[in-house]
């Protein structure tokens, strides 16, 4: 146990030490801050103060039945236009005779198109003259719109409020930063088997330790710096959006699904493990690093599958394509993420894809430890596929 715990311990700072770790835990939280802090600045610009819209009025709907919140108003098209000319206004509407029939209004301007804070400013104020006749109660709640509206399977096994574009995204985002961190470990871990029997340290590690302890070690330690770096941006990102709900209509009011994330959380495990197991097969029967780095890239597009397939959720949710996906072991938990807001996986869907991965997983465990045991010591060489599998008929 002291040398699983330090064998975990190495690695963990080892792998959090390397610059390309820093530069990957920290430069993606700036870089989601920086583009989160000008999507704010461009929103703000837009729709400052500065800018100032009037409106010609020819259905008599605008007829001073709400309080005028700024809008200058002119009796002609040909008054706003020379106001548009002398820049004292920065665009102005023109609503048509037959608006209440037709719904037809144009916005006219001169080089800039107003911004779209201040474009919403005045489609509330549209708005609040058109149900200005009503009570002030029902006028309200028109105005305001439908503010609970439950969203369910027909099983009435899942139930949620109506997703938004940003509800439908984050659990996208999630399974995104679930499988870069799991995939950057994996690559770690790659490049340090292979480093290691390339300089032959691995064969002065096993006298001391088996290779299950050794294998074990890395793994418990890599699998802390992929959580280290998930946390890491989870803070930022929740961080982030709570300072961005502030200023973007569309954050307020987000929610985590809460049973998303537990069902990853699950998944998360037996998929590392699986990885891990695939990652030191494959270190140990490469001849050398550069080979190893061939091969992670084939595994990192093994668990990144489904992205490919993500514009199908618009059209079918459900496709076949996609449900193989969320069964087959390297690609569940980031199939599970993107389907997760666009349609209702059924219960035996998640219960199955988890009984595959943990066997899997499983295997990989059993079989990784034989093939290092066979592979250590190939100076140089590679193994070949039969080579492979009579090693993991080895006894032992």
């Amino acid at each position: 146990m002291d040398k699983f715990g330090l064998i975990a311990r190495q690695e963990y700072l080892r792998n959090v030490r390397r610059r390309s770790f820093l530069v990957a835990t920290f430069g993606l939280p700036v870089l989601m801050i920086a583009m989160m802090a000008v999507s704010i600045l461009s929103s703000s610009a837009g729709g400052g103060d500065a800018d100032s819209l009037g409106y010609v009025d020819k259905s008599g709907l605008l007829a001073a039945r709400t309080e005028d919140p700024g809008f200058r108003p002119f009796a002609t098209l040909e008054e706003a236009t020379a106001a548009l000319e002398a820049g004292e206004i920065d665009g102005f509407y023109v609503v048509a005779p037959d608006y209440a029939a037709s719904g037809t209004i144009e916005l006219l301007y001169w080089d800039r198109s107003p911004g779209a804070g201040l474009q919403d400013r005045f489609k509330t104020f549209l708005r609040a003259n058109l149900v200005g006749t009503l009570s002030p109660e029902v006028a309200a709640r028109a105005l305001e719109g439908p503010q609970q509206i439950a969203v369910r399977s027909a099983d009435g096994s899942r139930e949620s409020d109506s997703p938004g574009l940003v509800d439908l995204l984050l659990p996208f985002a999630l399974g995104m930063f679930i499988s870069f961190a799991l995939m950057s470990a994996s690559g770690y871990l790659m490049q340090g088997i292979t480093d290691e029997k390339e300089n032959r340290t691995i064969e002065v590690m096993t006298t001391s330790v088996s290779p299950r302890a050794l294998i074990a070690g890395k793994a418990v330690g890599l699998a802390g710096v992929a959580l280290s770096q998930v946390l890491l941006w989870a803070v930022v990102v929740v961080a982030g959006l709570a300072i961005a709900s502030r200023f973007i209509d569309s954050l307020s009011g987000l929610e985590v699904s809460w049973s998303l994330v537990l069902v990853l959380a699950a998944f998360f495990v037996p998929l590392f493990t699986l990885a891990v197991a695939l990652v030191v097969t494959i270190g140990v029967a490469v001849a050398d690093s550069r080979q190893g780095q061939q091969w992670a890239g084939i595994v990192t597009f093994l668990f990144l599958l489904p992205l490919f397939f993500s514009p199908m959720l618009g059209s079918n949710p459900d496709a076949p394509v996609l449900v193989a996906l969320t069964l087959f072991p390297t690609t569940s938990l980031l199939t599970i993420a993107v389907r997760w807001s666009a349609t209702a996986i059924p219960l035996w869907q998640l219960l199955v894809s988890w009984a595959i991965l943990a066997a899997c997983a499983g295997a990989g465990i059993w079989a990784a430890p034989r093939v290092f045991r066979q592979g250590m010591l190939r100076y140089g060489k590679r193994m070949t596929l039969r080579s492979v599998i009579q090693a993991m008929r080895v006894q032992g």
